[in-house]
C-alpha cells in the first residue's frame, strides 16, 4: 500500500518548535508498522485551516489526482490537523475518495466501519469547535480592547502605533509627525467651509501628503480619512456598532468633525460655469478676506467707460466690498514675482532631482526583484484560490472573499510600482526647458492664454490665495522646493523619497502645459 503524509502546524512559534517533526515522526513510525510505502510528504508551515486555503494541501490534492490508483491512504497526525472546519474535512475526504485515497489518523480510530465515521465525525466536530472558540475569544479580545480605549488594529493615517513587531497593542497610537500636524491644518481647513473636497485634495498634495502605499490622497481616501470617528477620538465596535472612547490623542475637534460631515454631506461646490474672460482670469482663483469663498468679476459702469471689480456674491458674507481688478492682479504678480526662482537655483534643484534619482536607483532594482516576486506569488495563489473552487473545497462566499483581498494586493502591487518609475533624463531636459518661463513667472502668466492660464494656476496655488493675503498662500509642491532652495520657510512634510516623485511630476505637467499654450498660439 502506498500513502502520502500531511503536517501543518498554524504558528511560527510552532514552526520552530518541534511540532511538525513530531507528527512527521509518529505518520511515519505507523506506515512503518502497516506496511505503508510513502510516496510524498506534504509541510504546511503557518498557515491556517480555518478556510482550506493551504497551498500543500492543494498540492497534495493534485498529487493524489496526477497519481490515481497509486496512492491509497492519507496519514495525518490528528484531525484537527487536516481541517478545522467539518465541511472543509468532508468536502477534501470527498475530492481524496474519488482518486481511492482514504484518510487515516494515526492518533485516533476513524476506521471505515459505523463506529469509526461517528468518531471521525465528532473530532471533526469537535476541531471546528476548538476553532469557534478561539476565534470567538479573538474576537471578545479586540472589543476588550476597544472598551478599554485601544484600537486593536493598525492605526489610520496619521497615527503609528506604538507597539512594534506585530506584539499585542497595550497603549494608545501615537501621533506619526509631522502628517499628523498636516492632517489635523487639513480637517481646519476643511471645516472652514471655504474648500471643496477637491480642493482639500490638492491643498494635501502641495504638502507632500501620500497614502501609505506612497500614493496621493485620492477620492476614496479622503472619503474614508474624512469619515472615520477614529480622528475625533471615537472608536467604533464594527461587531455591535457601539462606540468608545479612545485613549489617543484627537486629530480633530468634535465641533469641526460636525462641521466637516455637513460640508461632505452637501453637494459638491462646485463654481459655476462662467465663459472665460480676459478681464477676470483670477475669477475663482482669488478669494474674499472676509469668508475665504472664491470671488467672481463683474463691470460697473462710469460715465464714459465700464470699470472691471472682483467681489464676493455669497449671501452669507457680510463683505460687499468691490475690489479693482488692477489691484488684485498687481498683487497677484507681486506674488509671482517673490516665488519665481532665481537663474542660479535651477541647476541646484536639477541636482537635488538627480541625487534623489541616484538613491531611487539604488534601491530600484531589489523593489524590482521583489515586485517580481510579490506578484508571482499572487499570481500562484490566484491560480490555486480557482483550482480549489474548482474542485470545490470552498464556497463561492469564501472564494470571492480570499479573491478580493488578492485584488486589493494587486492594486497596492502595482500603484507601488508605477511611483517607482522614474525618466531622469527626461526631467532635467524638461527643466530646461522651462527654466525661463519659471524663472520670469509674472511674464510667462499673462503670456498665457485664458484657457490656460487656470491649469497654470492650479500648479502655482492648488486653492488659489486670499487678497490682501497672499504671502501665507499655499505653494504648489515645486514652489515649495525652490523657496526651500532658497532658504524660506516651508510648510508641509519634509521633501524626500515620494515628495520628489510628485515634483518631477508637477514638471512634466509644466512643460506639457507651456508646450500646449504655445501650440495654440
Amino acid at each position: 500500500m502506498n500513502g502520502v503524509i500531511y503536517c501543518r502546524v498554524s504558528s511560527k512559534e510552532q514552526i520552530e518548535g518541534t511540532s511538525l517533526e513530531s507528527q512527521r515522526a509518529a505518520c511515519e513510525d505507523y506506515a512503518r508498522s502497516h506496511n505503508i510505502n510513502i510516496l510524498n510528504v506534504f509541510v504546511e508551515q503557518g498557515e491556517s485551516a480555518k478556510f482550506a486555503d493551504r497551498t500543500q494541501l492543494i498540492e497534495l490534492v493534485n498529487f493524489c489526482r496526477d497519481n490515481k490508483g497509486k496512492v491509497q491512504a492519507l496519514l495525518v497526525w490528528k484531525i484537527d490537523r487536516f481541517a478545522r472546519n467539518v465541511g472543509d474535512h468532508f468536502n477534501v475526504k470527498a475530492i481524496l475518495l474519488k482518486y481511492g485515497v482514504r484518510v487515516v489518523s494515526v492518533t485516533e480510530p476513524i476506521d471505515a466501519n459505523p463506529e469509526g465515521r461517528l468518531m471521525e465525525t465528532i473530532l471533526a466536530g469537535f476541531a471546528q469547535f476548538d476553532n469557534d472558540i478561539r476565534a470567538m475569544r479573538t474576537v471578545q479580545g479586540m472589543q476588550r480592547k476597544l472598551q478599554e480605549g485601544i484600537f486593536p488594529w493598525g492605526p489610520p493615517l496619521g497615527y503609528r502605533s506604538a507597539q512594534q513587531n506585530g506584539e499585542k497593542k497595550t497603549v494608545p497610537d501615537a501621533p506619526d509627525q509631522p502628517l499628523f500636524g498636516l492632517l489635523r491644518k487639513a480637517w481646519r481647513e476643511f471645516a472652514s467651509g471655504a474648500y471643496t473636497k477637491a480642493e482639500i485634495g490638492r491643498l494635501m498634495k502641495s504638502w507632500g501628503v501620500h497614502t501609505r502605499r506612497g500614493t496621493p490622497i485620492g477620492n476614496q481616501s479622503l472619503d474614508q480619512l474624512f469619515r472615520n470617528p477614529y480622528y475625533v477620538g471615537i472608536l467604533v465596535n464594527p461587531w455591535s456598532h457601539k462606540e468608545y472612547p479612545g485613549q489617543h490623542i484627537p486629530m480633530v475637534s468634535k465641533e469641526d468633525f460636525a462641521r466637516v460631515q455637513l460640508v461632505m454631506s452637501k453637494r459638491s461646490r462646485r463654481i459655476p460655469h462662467q465663459k472665460e474672460r480676459p478681464e477676470f482670469p483670477l475669477r475663482g482663483q482669488v478669494r474674499c478676506p472676509s469668508c475665504r469663498q472664491h470671488m467672481t468679476g463683474s463691470f460697473s459702469r462710469g460715465r464714459s467707460e465700464r470699470y472691471s471689480y472682483y467681489h464676493c456674491n455669497r449671501p452669507k458674507c457680510g463683505d460687499r466690498t468691490s475690489y479693482a481688478t488692477e489691484s488684485v492682479h498687481e498683487e497677484f504678480r507681486i506674488l509671482l514675482d517673490a516665488i519665481a526662482p532665481k537663474p542660479e537655483l535651477i541647476p541646484k534643484l536639477k541636482d537635488l532631482i538627480v541625487q534623489a534619482a541616484e538613491e531611487h536607483l539604488a534601491l530600484s532594482k531589489a523593489t524590482q526583484v521583489r515586485h517580481k516576486t510579490n506578484r508571482e506569488q499572487l499570481d500562484r495563489q490566484l491560480r490555486e484560490l480557482i483550482a480549489m473552487r474548482a474542485d470545490r473545497l470552498i464556497t463561492n462566499k469564501e472564494f470571492l472573499a480570499h479573491k478580493a483581498l488578492l485584488d486589493e494586493k494587486r492594486f497596492a502591487l502595482e500603484s507601488a510600482a508605477k511611483t517607482a518609475k522614474m525618466n531622469v533624463a527626461a526631467i532635467t531636459d524638461n527643466l530646461d526647458e522651462i527654466a525661463e518661463p519659471l524663472t520670469h513667472l509674472p511674464e510667462t502668466w499673462r503670456a498665457l492664454p485664458i484657457l490656460f492660464q487656470r491649469r497654470f494656476h492650479r500648479l502655482v496655488l492648488p486653492v488659489g490665495f486670499v487678497y490682501g493675503e497672499s504671502r501665507t498662500a499655499e505653494l504648489g509642491l515645486l514652489f515649495r522646493a525652490i523657496g526651500g532652495l532658497a532658504g524660506k520657510k516651508t510648510n508641509g512634510v519634509p521633501l524626500g523619497g515620494k515628495s520628489w516623485n510628485q515634483i518631477m511630476q508637477e514638471i512634466t505637467e509644466f512643460v506639457g502645459l507651456l508646450r500646449e499654450a504655445h501650440a495654440g498660439n
